[in-house]
C-alpha cells in the first residue's frame, strides 16, 4: 500500500512539475515525457493520450526483460502520471526561465527517483533505464536517461532555438543527478525493495 501512495504522490510531482516550471519556459521533460511534448506540439491531442499510447510497446519490452511486479507498477505510474498530465493541465505556470529549469530538473528527478524506489517507473523511458541499469550495473539510471535525452536535445533546439537547447540539456541533466543522488541516498538509508522480480 506504501509503494501505491508514493507512486501516486511521485507522479503527481512530475506532471505539477511539468506544468509549473517547463512547459510555460518550453523546456522539455526528460524521458518519453519529452517525445510527448514535442508531438504535442505539433497535435492538438491531450498529453496524457499521447503518453499512455507511447507507453504500449515500451510496457510490453519491459514485461519481458524485466518482470511481471515491476511491469504492474510502472502500469500505476503510468496510468496515474497520464492522470495528473490531464488534471494539471490548466494549472498556470510560471514563466521564469532559468528558475523553470533549475526546479523543474531537480523536482522531476527527484520524484521519479522516489518511484523508482519503490519498484515501480512513470512508464515510458523509464523502463528502458532500468533494463539498462539491470543488465549493465555501471551505468546509473541517471546516466542512461541523460543519453537516451539527446534526442529530445537535439530536437528541442531545432524547434525553439538555442537557448531553450541550452535550458532543456541542463534541466535534463540536473534531473539525471537529483535521481541519481535520491536514489543513491534512499538506497543508504534503507535496503530497497527487489524492483525486478
Amino acid at each position: 500500500m506504501l509503494e501505491i501512495f508514493v507512486i501516486v504522490c511521485g507522479t503527481a510531482i512530475t506532471a505539477l512539475t511539468y506544468y509549473l516550471f517547463l512547459q510555460p519556459n518550453e523546456i522539455m521533460a526528460p524521458g518519453l515525457g519529452g517525445v510527448v511534448i514535442l508531438i504535442g506540439h505539433f497535435l492538438p491531442i491531450s498529453l496524457g493520450i499521447i503518453y499512455f499510447v507511447l507507453n504500449i510497446p515500451l510496457f510490453g519490452i519491459g514485461f519481458y526483460y524485466v518482470g511481471s511486479r515491476f511491469i504492474l507498477y510502472s502500469f500505476l505510474g503510468m496510468a496515474s502520471l497520464s492522470f495528473f498530465l490531464w488534471l494539471f493541465a490548466q494549472v498556470p505556470g510560471i514563466h521564469q526561465p532559468l528558475v523553470g529549469c533549475l526546479l523543474g530538473g531537480l523536482i522531476s528527478g527527484a520524484a521519479i527517483s522516489f518511484v523508482l524506489f519503490v519498484g515501480g517507473s512513470t512508464g515510458g523511458m523509464d523502463i528502458v533505464c532500468v533494463i539498462v541499469n539491470r543488465r549493465w550495473p555501471q551505468f546509473t539510471l541517471g546516466k542512461v536517461m541523460f543519453v537516451m535525452n539527446a534526442a529530445v536535445v537535439l530536437f528541442t533546439g531545432f524547434i525553439f532555438g538555442v537557448e531553450k537547447l541550452v535550458l532543456t540539456t541542463l534541466s535534463i541533466y540536473l534531473a539525471g543527478k537529483s535521481l541519481d543522488l535520491c536514489y543513491g541516498y534512499l538506497q543508504n538509508k534503507k535496503q530497497p525493495k527487489e524492483i525486478y522480480g
